[in-house]
């Protein structure tokens, strides 16, 4: 039962990833070259975000069809089957999620879609509508929860410290690239966070 929970995941999980990744490189404004003006914060966070989504993403679907858990993904063997069927579902609910959200976004943004921690552009415009009426980083978000399913999915120790450096690296590089925008608009962006005082989960107003 556990193996074929596991490859129908593995299948659901690289054709997420297939359409993912069509979305990020073919989408307008996608293949642009873009450089991150915020340091090694935006380097990092866009190396790890482009590995992570079209390479280790797909590899883990791999893992999943041929049920096997590879030592350096420090994959813990659960010895409950109904607590890893639980985990896997639930894992898999979460990378759903995020993979929506991650579309819903990118389409929000069209053209004015940036790389983590590039000036927006003088042909840019503010997003305020999908997701972004809710909170004002909905693609950082679904990173955090395509990551945090996987984790989940696979059991898996490394993918579990992958998610909580990539949140610790969001909470460095949100505030600079929050500078660059309120640069960018001076006024819309500060109306705009008042409106939606969430960066990366809905909040209400003081």
């Amino acid at each position: 039962m556990i193996a074929q929970i596991s490859y129908g995941l593995g299948i659901i999980i690289l054709l997420v990833s297939i359409i993912t990744g069509g979305i990020l490189l073919l989408a307008p404004g996608s293949i642009r070259l873009q450089r991150p003006d915020c340091g090694w914060m935006g380097w990092t966070f866009n190396i790890m975000n482009l590995l992570f989504f079209m390479v280790l993403i797909p590899f883990c679907g791999v893992m999943m069809i041929r049920n096997i858990q590879l030592p350096f993904f420090i994959c813990i063997n659960l010895l409950s089957t109904p607590l890893q069927i639980v985990l896997e579902l639930t894992g898999m609910i979460i990378f759903l999620m995020g993979s929506i959200l991650l579309f819903w976004s990118r389409l929000s943004l069209r053209r004015s879609f940036r790389l983590a921690g590039v000036k927006p552009s003088n042909t840019d415009y503010l997003t305020l509508h999908g997701p972004y009426k809710l909170i004002r980083h909905p693609m950082y978000l679904s990173a955090l929860l395509v990551l945090l399913g996987l984790a989940l999915t696979l059991f898996s120790i490394l993918m579990a410290l992958m998610f909580i450096l990539m949140l610790l690296l969001l909470l460095k590089l949100i505030p600079k690239e929050e500078e660059q925008l309120d640069q960018a608009y001076p006024v819309a962006y500060s109306e705009y966070c008042r409106r939606v005082p969430g960066a990366m989960f809905p909040s209400k107003h003081v």
